[in-house]
């Protein structure tokens, strides 16, 4: 269609096209959860990776980021005979969400894991010699320095997990459609009016995950504890 000028009339079709909703809600119901427990496993993680000594302790860490590694093909059709015949887990949304756990923890795990390797240990022990036991330390001392990394990392892992296809596609199975499916049917039928509410779409998803993308990259401050200025950064 040749361009006639601008206009938001695709985006006032997005509240009452069918089957949008119900997948925008699919996408953040598996996105939360998955990114809930790639985040609790990520941090437990991270703390014994950093906090303690132990053998293969590197093999571990290496096998924590293998799935941000491996192509997502792999990934996903590995996991989905994994599912089928070594677990009784079928295609749906289970599977999905155990998938999205598994290729989120890796980012969790690297930004934690920064930051644990940037803090001072030495507050820690100054509570502690104060007379704090150590979930009082924890609570007051170790968590509100790695609030942030966590935020971040749980921000990360959900956007993966909103944003992810492929994986999806191997172990979503029939009754699950997450918005990343949705569009890609609604490419299939192409026609202009599809091709338009796609891009108003698009659009949105976008500039929402940019969003999240600033809070997580300066809340979190995730390219200091990568580059290990993050002490610095919070000095000035």
């Amino acid at each position: 269609m040749p361009f006639e000028g601008f206009t938001l009339r695709n985006y006032t079709r997005i509240p009452g096209e069918a089957g949008l909703q119900s997948s925008v809600v699919t996408s953040f119901g598996v996105a939360t959860l998955s990114a809930t427990i790639a985040t609790t496993i990520g941090v437990l993680a991270s703390f014994a990776l950093t906090r303690y000594r132990f053998r293969l302790r590197e093999l571990y860490r290496t096998f924590g980021i293998v799935p941000m590694i491996v192509p997502g093909v792999i990934l996903g059709v590995g996991l989905r005979f994994y599912f089928q015949f070594l677990l009784p887990v079928e295609p749906g949304l289970l599977a999905t969400v155990l998938t999205h756990s598994l290729y989120g923890l890796p980012f969790v795990l690297l930004i934690v894991t920064a930051r644990l390797y940037t803090f001072d240990e030495s507050l820690e022990e100054a509570a502690r010699d104060l007379g704090a036991d150590p979930l009082t330390t924890f609570r007051d001392v170790t968590l509100p320095v790695v609030a942030p990394a966590i935020a971040a990392g749980f921000l990360f892992a959900w956007i993966r997990s909103f944003e992810d296809y492929i994986r999806t596609l191997f172990v979503s199975g029939v009754d699950v459609t997450p918005l990343t499916q949705w569009m890609f049917g609604k490419i299939t039928k192409a026609s202009a009016e599809n091709l338009n509410l796609l891009n108003s779409v698009s659009t949105l998803v976008v500039l929402a995950i940019a969003v999240a993308l600033a809070a997580a990259m300066s809340y979190g401050n995730v390219t200091g504890y990568i580059a290990g200025t993050a002490d610095e950064d919070e000095e000035e």
